[in-house]
């Protein structure tokens, strides 16, 4: 029989017990901080440029994105910072993009369906 080359403390038939403690992000009673409004605000504007060609998602994806950049402007956010004006433009910006591009694309695409 041929030695294990896995080390002892990776083996599965450790016995030895650790407490399991969830990662700070898994606390679903944290309250969502400006830093993560302004994060989502942008992944949303993305997505909302990447879809506009697909009739009105775009377009609903870029109000998400003006709409999580807002609360992530709001005074009461936590992690606020009141000198911060930078907190979620970019997710503004992007969602002012995908609606403009998703409106382009459903008026030049709705007179020929």
């Amino acid at each position: 029989m041929t030695a294990s080359t896995i080390p002892p403390h990776e083996q599965s038939d450790n016995t030895e017990s650790r407490a399991h403690t969830p990662p700070d992000w898994w606390d679903h009673h944290r309250p969502i901080t400006s830093d993560e409004y302004s994060d989502m605000a942008l992944m949303l504007g993305a997505l909302s440029i990447l879809t506009f060609w697909m009739f009105g998602l775009g377009i609903f994806l870029g109000a998400a994105a003006i709409g999580t950049a807002l609360a992530a402007r709001r005074p009461d956010t936590p992690r606020h910072d009141p000198g911060d004006n930078t907190a979620g433009v970019v997710g503004i910006l992007t969602g002012i993009a995908g609606i403009a591009f998703g409106a382009v694309f459903l008026t030049a695409a709705l007179p020929h369906l």
